[in-house]
């Protein structure tokens, strides 16, 4: 009797099991795999000294602001690159490239040109929404608002001034600039004149700002060019590193209806709908701010969208949320180094946490941060396009969305509130921000 009892026992909890965790497939944890660093197809272990000539470039001062970035950006612990300058009438050949290799003393001899080289800057008006600053006007113009907090995020009630005007429409001028790089690359052994790498490197950039003034396209010339040197030397190393992401389920204990989302998240993902996983997870938030992997699968689907920074930061939280499971902090770590010639920082940026309907943001994600009450920042969207079979950035696309200013500043956040936003690019969570000087 005891035995049928319990046999009727278990199969009782069985079905409730199944009641909630849906009807459909179980869910399963699921890896995506992420090829983030590809060896090169050679072996160049023997070159250790590498000649870079003068660059060919359309444009003389980029082709030799090029050639020094290689120089400087090989020099390291696998090569040590210099400068070779050739004749007018050098005919590039191997008998030549011998000859030059024994007179340099070299290994290896470093041909670039640069096949592609544009850059366009452009200033419109565009109408915006401007908000009185906060904490000043007549005090008639404010009224006292309660609202309560994000749970996720903390949960208290707090206090906040409202703006009773409605704000106004302004034309605020932007920037807009393009710069596209790209640039044909070989390398020389210097012993057999024969090429051992080649490869072809293209960069291109979109920038909205919303500064009218004038662009330092200088920098940001400088900037692409860092990037396409990181990427060369990456390539040279012989190395390679495949690292695997889990997407996970939820709780069997918790909402039905959240289940499925997470469910429906996981099976968009599977089939690289990232758009629609990312939608779904965000809904999941929503519903169960506790859902700690969930932010976890989020960093997931910003990494195969080419949005590391975003996946960088969700990555953390994730930590944050559940700082006894390293899984997270293993996948920041670990993006962190195989992205780095990708990012635009070393730090984790400071990023939106959530927007409360009274225009007052959460800030949180700079690790080393000095900002006070008052300080302006500006935020903005970045996405970095990648070429599917060769991983390359193809397209790296910066939007600046609003400016805002520090109201208060806490332990583990500050808060933050707009004071010009454009109402058709909504600020959202994972928006990032910089902080004005």
């Amino acid at each position: 009797m005891q035995r049928a009892s319990l046999r009727t026992w278990m199969k009782c909890l069985l079905m409730v099991l199944m009641l909630i965790s849906g009807c459909s497939r179980p869910l399963v944890s699921r890896l995506v795999t992420i090829e983030t660093v590809k060896p090169p197809e050679v072996d160049i272990q023997r070159v250790k000294i590498i000649g870079v000539l003068p660059f060919k470039s359309p444009e003389q001062t980029v082709g030799r602001q090029l050639q020094m970035e290689m120089v400087e950006g090989l020099t390291g612990e696998m090569f040590l690159a210099l400068t070779v300058q050739v004749d007018k009438n050098f005919q590039p050949n191997s008998d030549a490239f011998r000859k030059l290799g024994k007179k340099a003393d070299v290994n290896g001899l470093l041909l670039g040109e640069i096949t592609e080289y544009s850059v366009l800057v452009s200033t419109d008006t565009i109408p915006m929404l401007a908000l009185r600053e906060f904490g000043t006007g007549e005090p008639a113009e404010y009224g006292w608002l309660a609202v309560n907090e994000d749970p996720s995020i903390g949960d208290i009630f707090y206090y906040s001034l409202e703006n009773l005007q409605r704000p106004n429409i302004v034309q605020v001028y932007i920037t807009r600039m393009s710069y596209s790089l790209a640039v044909h690359l070989r390398l020389i052994e210097a012993t057999s004149g024969s090429t051992i790498w080649e490869k072809e490197i293209s960069r291109h950039l979109e920038r909205f700002s919303l500064s009218g003034g004038p662009v330092n396209t200088e920098a940001e010339i400088r900037r692409i060019q860092v990037s396409v040197v990181k990427e060369v030397a990456t390539h040279l190393r012989p190395q390679e590193s495949t690292v695997q992401r889990m997407l996970r389920g939820p709780l069997i204990t918790i909402d039905p209806k959240v289940t499925k989302l997470i469910r429906k998240g996981i099976d968009a993902a599977a089939r690289n709908n990232w758009g629609q996983a990312e939608s779904l997870f965000l809904q999941v938030l929503e519903k169960d701010p506790d859902q700690c992997t969930i932010i976890g699968n989020l960093g997931v689907v910003y990494e195969k969208s080419g949005r590391f920074l975003e996946a960088l930061a969700a990555y953390e939280r994730a930590y944050r949320c559940q700082p006894r499971d390293p899984t997270y902090r293993y996948y920041s770590d670990d993006l962190q180094t195989a992205f780095a010639p990708d990012l635009s920082k070393e730090d984790l940026p400071t990023v939106v946490l959530g927007v409360r309907e009274d225009g007052v943001m959460y800030l949180d994600g700079g690790e080393n941060r000095r900002h006070h009450p008052g300080d302006t920042f500006v935020i903005y969207r970045a996405q970095s396009i990648r070429d599917r079979k060769t991983a390359e950035i193809k397209t790296y696309v910066e939007t600046e969305l609003a400016r805002g200013e520090i109201i208060e500043v806490r332990e583990q956040m500050s808060l933050g509130r707009l004071l010009l936003y454009d109402p058709e690019r909504e600020v959202r969570r994972g928006d990032m921000v910089r902080f004005e000087k």
